[in-house]
């Protein structure tokens, strides 16, 4: 049992109480005065909500425990520095209130105008005696029992005030029986000695047949049966749940030295079958479950959704219950539509790839029926014929015909990347100050799907065409010059009846680019190869990265060293192709090494009307002395790395010019 033990206080303490004054004591201002030399208030700032700096009154005083108020609210906390109260007040208060229990609370008008910055000094003294209160004080085992008197937190074995009367006490510790006791204060009774009651913990073992389930007692959760642990002998409210069964909530009574307690837990579980087409995917709440099979679920509502490629969702909400076994029929229906195929050479061999993973082949002509919607790559076939691809969207009972011609295969092979067609800011986007004018305005280019070549075209492939397509041996056809057989940087000559590399000038291999190429030499090779050269705004989609651009300023990089050779690391020459880093697509060199013919015709303010699809260049170049002014882009060895940006349209020459420093490549 608790014990408790009172004791007295010496005689004399008994007695100043019995004559002390139980009225409660005053505060009483001595002074208030404005000190304009104290710095405080602007050393030590602070706002009130309305963002106004406040005033700062002193209050020196040697009471402690002193509580604050005012007509429009203490800002902030109130401080205990230097041996003062710092209250914090809004500009233009008149009221500062001052009490404490055991006083009579002071409302005290400010006898000056309160603005922001102002330090009051206060001397405060008290007039009386506080209302009677004993020190009185609590010792309890265990020491670190939770004590409590009227609802309010108190030390252990250490005193504190109490007014004289009857006061309610509560002593709580885990494992320990609990204290509650109501109390008198007076003179006789000042220590409260009371020793605390040790609960020893019963052993708890709890098993469930299925095992595994959750158990849960007064709230904590003990692990999954079969669980062991300790607890105080008591009633407690216990649950025990597993998925698809039936929970079970009860009342358990632990009783010491152990207790045992085995629960049977009853299936919760309902049959759900969703039949429909092997090939639909089926989610019950956004889960994927098997389709045409009975689907074991707990009670709940469940939302049933069927899809399948081609075909409409289909969705049902179903209620399962406990023993349930229902099934709903959802059989999509796949939308579906017709392409025919009329290829030439007639016998070209065609296959249609769906989205889905469809195929479909047929040699010539065809009409593929009621073949399920979406998008189709059309891909034409045919030994030394280059191959036709395409993209076909066909929807809901659509009939889509397409005739593809197929190409002779080019005499030459050329390794090309695919540019997927998009849309770019087209023009300089980079600081102004290095633009071009003919660089700006920045505006929206989409262009179509087209395959560029991967390098330059070199020398070794322009001999190629100049021996297979009747070049004369001064490097013309038919009055066009192609290229400058007399230019000192020529590295093609003509001997025993054919063009051959002949190492001189800037380029040392074959395997460089071209140079002292015209316009019309660049796109007659074009021609001769299967395609043409590059409109001015595919060769800028393909250099920037096409759909994958990081947006550099170089065609790769926004380090020019890295992707092209100019001025500063050239050597004063041309350089093999394909020798620096690629761009985001695998294409090399589109900044440096040498300038490229583009298709387009050049007009310095063309952007500001030129057209948002696949545009084709201007008219006329807009140049009055030559109204056939070619584009070049790219930059060169020769230049410096402004020219390189893949924005830039520094460039442009007549076409029947050729330079040490002009080739090209191909697009298709």
């Amino acid at each position: 049992m608790p014990k408790l033990i009172y004791k007295a206080l010496p005689f004399l303490v008994v007695l100043a109480i019995f004559y002390s004054d139980i009225r409660a004591a005053e505060f009483e201002v001595k002074s208030f005065e404005k000190d304009p030399n104290d710095l405080a208030a602007r050393k030590n700032d602070r706002t009130d909500i309305n963002g106004n700096t406040c005033a700062l009154v002193k209050v020196k005083t040697d009471i402690q425990g002193l509580n604050f108020e005012s007509g429009y609210g203490i800002v902030g906390d109130v401080m205990f520095k230097e041996g003062q109260y710092w209250v914090y007040l809004s500009p233009k208060e008149q009221r500062l209130s001052i009490f404490k229990t055991g006083f009579v609370r002071l409302d005290y008008e400010i006898p000056y105008p309160v603005q922001s910055y102002d330090v009051f000094h206060m001397i405060l003294t008290k007039k009386g005696s506080e209302v009677n209160a004993l020190p009185v004080t609590f010792q309890v085992t265990p020491e670190d029992a939770q004590l409590t008197v009227d609802g309010e937190s108190i030390p252990n074995n250490e005193p504190l005030k109490l007014k004289i009367g009857n006061h309610q006490f509560r002593a709580e510790r885990e494992n320990y029986q609990g204290l509650q006791k109501t109390i008198k204060v007076d003179e006789q009774n000042v220590l409260f000695q009371y020793e605390m009651e040790k609960i020893e913990d019963a052993a708890v073992q709890i098993s469930s047949e299925p095992s595994g389930a959750k158990v849960e007692m007064d709230g904590v959760v003990l692990g999954k049966t079969p669980v062991s642990t300790f607890y105080p002998p008591g009633i407690y409210s216990i649950n025990v749940e597993k998925e698809g069964y039936v929970p079970i909530e009860d009342k358990l009574e632990v009783e010491a030295p152990k207790t045992k307690q085995h629960y049977e837990l009853k299936e919760n579980v309902g049959y759900l079958k969703v039949n429909t087409r092997p090939e639909a995917t089926v989610t019950f709440n956004g889960d994927k479950v098997e389709a045409n099979q009975p689907v074991k679920l707990i009670p709940q509502v469940v939302d049933v959704k069927v899809t399948m490629p081609k075909a409409e969702t289909l969705e049902e909400t179903v209620v399962i219950k406990r023993n349930d076994d229902k099934t709903i029929e959802l059989m999509p229906d796949i939308q579906t539509g017709t392409i025919q195929v009329a290829p030439t050479p007639f016998d070209a061999k065609v296959e249609l790839n769906g989205d889905a993973g469809e195929h479909y082949e047929a040699k010539g002509s065809n009409v593929f029926s009621d073949i399920p919607v979406g998008t189709y790559l059309l891909e034409v076939t045919k030994d030394d014929y280059q191959t036709h691809e395409s993209e076909i969207n066909l929807a809901a009972n659509d009939k889509v015909t397409r005739d593809p011609k197929l190409k002779e295969e080019p005499p030459i092979d050329i390794e090309m990347v695919k540019v997927k067609g998009g849309c770019f800011d087209m023009g300089c986007t980079s600081e102004q100050s290095k633009c071009g004018n003919d660089e700006k305005p920045v505006h929206e280019v989409c262009v179509d799907d087209f395959y560029i070549s991967k390098t330059e075209v070199t020398h070794a492939q322009y001999i190629k065409f100049m021996n297979e397509a009747d070049v004369s041996n001064n490097g013309s056809k038919n009055g066009t010059e192609y290229i400058d057989m007399d230019a000192d940087n020529c590295a093609i000559g003509y001997r025993g009846g054919e063009f051959y590399f002949n190492g001189s000038g800037k380029a040392d291999d074959d395997q460089c680019p071209v140079i002292e190429v015209t316009w019309y030499g660049a796109k007659a090779f074009a021609e001769w190869a299967g395609g043409r050269l590059p409109t001015e705004a595919e060769w800028e989609f393909a250099a920037r990265g096409g759909k994958q651009s990081h947006s550099y300023t170089y065609s790769g990089s926004d380090n020019l060293d890295e992707v092209g050779w100019y001025d500063i690391n050239s050597g004063d020459h041309t350089h093999e192709v394909g020798q620096k880093k690629s761009n985001e697509l695998g294409i090399y060199d589109m900044s440096g090494n040498v300038w490229e013919w583009c298709q387009d015709l050049y007009e310095s303010d063309y952007y500001s009307n030129s057209p948002r699809n696949n545009p084709e260049g201007p008219s006329s170049s807009g140049v009055p002395t030559s109204p056939v002014v070619r584009v070049l882009r790219g930059g060169s060895w020769y230049f410096v790395s402004g020219f390189c940006r893949v924005a830039n349209r520094g460039g442009r020459n007549f076409p029947d010019n050729s330079k040490f420093n002009i080739g090209f490549r191909i697009v298709r």
